[in-house]
């Protein structure tokens, strides 16, 4: 394992030939990768906020936030057992203390939190891995234990949901109670469920009473705000700006 200097936000983030590429170790000392998440989460990431991370990679957007904000609470979740050494190698390197790492699949449907696991595709790049490559050909298929992510957010009163779990997002937000949620930020994957599935997420955001944040959006990496719900006529929203 060695690390690697984020040419953005001056972070070193550990590394191994088993989990990288040349193409991912170029986007770091670029500063490109994640930098959206980067830029977003900053801005929308304020002291005292608890905060759940899906999908925390080699643990750089909660390297970010809790070396630039106080939260009160963050946890880093990250499915691919792999990454969890990285993330807490991330973590001591620079200083970041406090966060609680977790290595599970945060699910909200029924039948797989009563199955216990899900079948996880392994790729030798780790940011391609996730539950939609299981059973692909050159993947590796492990079981996952899974939680209960509902009930994390309710017992942990998280307000702040990050979220890139490489397509998994569309499945989790059509089962998950967003309870005291009040931002999100997430990348969108439409090469894994297509335009349609984009939309999809829009419609249960909005159902959920949570509006497009257009300035700490770009790309497939979308902030959302909770507001309090428009008044609905015949179960229909009445938008004050006229026609949707």
């Amino acid at each position: 394992m060695d690390f690697v200097t984020h040419g953005g936000a001056n972070i070193d983030l550990s590394v191994a030939d088993d989990i990288t590429s040349p193409r991912v170790i170029s986007e770091i000392e670029q500063g490109t990768y994640e930098d959206r998440e980067m830029k977003f989460a900053r801005n929308v990431i304020q002291d005292g906020d608890r905060v759940l991370e899906l999908g925390a990679g080699l643990g750089f957007v909660s390297t970010v936030v809790c070396g630039s904000k106080k939260p009160a609470y963050f946890a880093a979740v990250e499915a691919d057992a792999r990454l969890i050494p990285h993330i807490r190698r991330t973590h001591e390197k620079n200083g970041v203390t406090g966060v609680e790492v977790i290595n599970a699949a945060f699910v909200a449907d029924r039948d797989t939190l009563d199955r216990g696991h899900v079948e996880f595709g392994v790729t030798s790049v780790f940011w391609g891995s996730g539950i939609n490559k299981a059973g692909d050909n050159n993947v590796t298929t492990v079981r996952v234990d899974v939680q209960d992510a509902s009930r994390f957010i309710r017992e942990k009163k998280i307000n702040v949901l990050v979220s890139d779990i490489e397509g998994g997002e569309l499945d989790l937000f059509r089962h998950l109670d967003f309870g005291p949620i009040r931002k999100i930020i997430i990348e969108v994957h439409p090469r894994v469920f297509g335009p349609e599935g984009v939309r999809e997420v829009f419609r249960i955001l909005d159902d959920n009473d949570f509006v497009y944040d257009a300035p700490n959006s770009s790309g497939p990496v979308i902030t959302f705000r909770k507001q309090k719900p428009f008044p609905r006529i015949l179960g229909r929203r009445k938008w004050p700006f006229g026609r949707r």
